[in-house]
């Protein structure tokens, strides 16, 4: 564990004394500290660039690099770093040094294997970096949303290719709260000499609970992408990208590249309030090294107090609470809101609420009584499995290589079959989509669009 500062707040700590000095702000941010609605608003007042002291996150040495170190220390990492352009940046940046670990031994072009239900990053990923996607599809799914990767699974595919990619992408948790085998995964990636790629943007707070959990760099993975703000309490993009100890050691060696890599897919001007919000979690959690146990076993209680109910519960990580509603996932959320509930997620089959200790039980409290009052709605608690089919469309071609295409887009219908998608619009939650650029649309894909209210698609121009 490395050795960290006498303060657990070296950014805050620099910037409040900076916003009480009363220096002439002689360079950006255009505000110069002050709001222009509210001349007292301590946001803009904490609003800082790089100024002498302040240190800079691509070229971290000062108290950015000491409030890493303390996050490294909290995860025990090889090192943590940080993102302000949340767990987007941090998978590019994660792939970027795959590519790079290919390159170290390979001249060909690498190859990324990867679960179905990868966030569109992934992909922007791929277009930016272009590597090769070869999808690993689960045989059994409900979802877009997930994709059920086993050990076997991924033995079976590896053991049936004739050249081995560099690294395998998975998501875990996914967003209806399923959890992966970490663990076994990486000790067959790692057979296999390929390192493992986790987005764990979801799942931060699997570090400070009790097992069975297990945050992905302590079940194997060589590198993690967390959100710090879908979990933890910090500020909207932040994110942090975990290198492991266990990885190999051509891998630690090119880590010296990650902020290289890392300022390609962000803006050189982080935003220092996110960089705070970081430093403020690190010593929150050391304040607080039970908060999220104690958390997890109120959410557990409301969870059975809803299943009680009639309410049917999908099995899933601590936090999330995914209801199985077929056919009824919009017009639940649609009641909870009119309950002042508003929940993270819902499409037609599935909606998920995500809790944190920052929610107080009256919080809970009034979950439970939102869905009580909804208890007599027998359509919502109906026990049916909806499962969708599982064959990948044809790939034709790779993301990268229709990035700059001749496209035109068409509407939704039988006349899409057989043309090649080019671009496939779905936001986020989930941005992940039914049909990847390069690949040509059946008709199974078609009933897949529809069903997630895509009615128009951009297909690679006929000439």
């Amino acid at each position: 564990m490395k050795k960290v500062p006498k303060t657990y707040t070296p950014v805050a700590d620099f910037i409040e004394a900076y916003s009480q000095s009363n220096t002439v702000r002689a360079h950006i941010p255009g505000h110069k500290g002050i709001a222009p609605a509210n001349k007292q608003d301590i946001i803009y007042a904490h609003d800082l660039t790089e100024i002498t002291g302040a240190d800079s996150l691509y070229e971290a040495e000062g108290i950015l690099l000491q409030s890493e170190e303390i996050a490294t220390s909290l995860f025990h990492s090889y090192h943590t770093y940080y993102s302000a352009g949340g767990s987007s940046q941090c998978i590019k940046t994660m792939c970027a040094l795959a590519c790079a670990y290919h390159y170290q031994n390979n001249t060909h072009r690498p190859t990324i294997l990867a679960g179905r239900n990868a966030h569109k990053t992934f992909i922007h990923a791929s277009q930016l970096l272009r590597f090769d996607i070869k999808w690993l599809e689960s045989t059994d799914y409900d979802s877009l949303c997930e994709c059920r990767i086993t050990p076997a699974l991924l033995n079976q595919t590896l053991s049936s290719l004739e050249t081995i990619p560099c690294a395998l992408y998975l998501t875990s948790p996914d967003y209806l709260g399923n959890i992966l085998d970490i663990k076994a995964i990486a000790e067959i990636c790692h057979q296999y000499h390929m390192i493992l790629l986790v987005d764990n943007a979801h799942g931060a707070y699997l570090k400070f609970i009790d097992k069975p959990y297990i945050h992905p760099i302590d079940a194997g993975a060589d590198l993690v992408s967390d959100s710090a703000h879908k979990t933890l309490p910090a500020l909207t993009g932040a994110a942090y990208l975990h290198i492991s100890h266990h990885a190999p050691q051509t891998l630690l060696k090119l880590s010296s590249n990650i902020r290289d890599y890392s300022v390609m897919f962000g803006s050189t001007s982080p935003s220092y309030l996110i960089l705070e919000s970081m430093d403020h979690v690190n010593k929150w959690l050391i304040d607080h090294p039970d908060a999220y146990k104690h958390f997890v076993y109120k959410v557990s209680k409301l969870k059975q107090d809803i299943k009680a109910l009639g309410f049917h519960l999908r099995d899933s990580e601590p936090l999330k609470i995914t209801l199985s509603v077929p056919h009824q996932g919009q017009s639940l959320m649609t009641d909870l809101t009119s309950h002042h509930i508003e929940c993270e997620y819902a499409d037609p089959d599935f909606v998920v609420l995500m809790l944190t200790p920052f929610n107080s039980d009256e919080d809970l409290s009034r979950i439970y009584d939102a869905f009580a009052s909804l208890s007599h709605h027998k359509a919502y608690l109906r026990n049916e499995t909806i499962k969708m089919k599982t064959a990948l469309p044809e790939v034709k071609y790779q993301p990268y290589e229709l990035l700059f295409a001749l496209e035109e887009e068409i509407n939704v219908d039988e006349n899409c079959i057989g043309r090649i998608c080019v671009r496939c619009h779905i936001g986020c939650p989930p941005a992940i989509l039914p049909i990847v650029p390069g690949e040509i649309i059946n008709a199974q894909t078609i009933t897949i669009l529809k069903k997630y209210d895509i009615h128009s698609i951009h297909v690679l121009k006929n000439l």
